[in-house]
């Protein structure tokens, strides 16, 4: 499996990210990972990162439902990074559901590779890298 240098997970499920940060850690695939509790606290880090010219995470895990900003909100603002910033990120919609709807949604989104059913797995992982 090929190593990514960075990825972010956005979701306010603590214990997912804690699980998937240790995944990550016990299967090598990513060496630096950022964690956001909601899109906002997200979205603005991002534009931080982009402002100190540091380059956002290869990948993104973005769980759809959460307070504050959703992970569609996310996305709405995520367009508004210019295109050159952001082309070489993948962003990988993460759910406990299974909804059509939600897919159907995400395919409207360039930046959107795939949705995810939670929990990731070491499978799902080496898809993804």
């Amino acid at each position: 499996m090929s190593r990514i240098d960075s990825c972010c997970i956005i979701d306010d499920d603590e214990f997912f990210a804690f699980n998937t940060k240790k995944l990550m850690k016990q299967i090598g695939f990513c060496e630096n990972v950022l964690w956001y509790a909601d899109g906002q606290e997200a979205i603005d880090s991002l534009v931080g990162l982009l402002i100190e010219n540091i380059p956002l995470p290869e990948i993104i895990f973005l769980d759809l439902n959460m307070p504050n900003k959703d992970g569609w909100a996310f996305l709405e603002e995520f367009q508004n990074i210019p295109k050159h910033q952001r082309e070489n990120v993948k962003v990988y919609i993460v759910s406990s559901f299974v909804s059509p709807e939600n897919m159907a949604k995400a395919h409207n989104y360039a930046s959107v590779t795939a949705y995810l059913v939670k929990p990731l797995t070491a499978e799902s992982l080496e898809k993804v890298a």
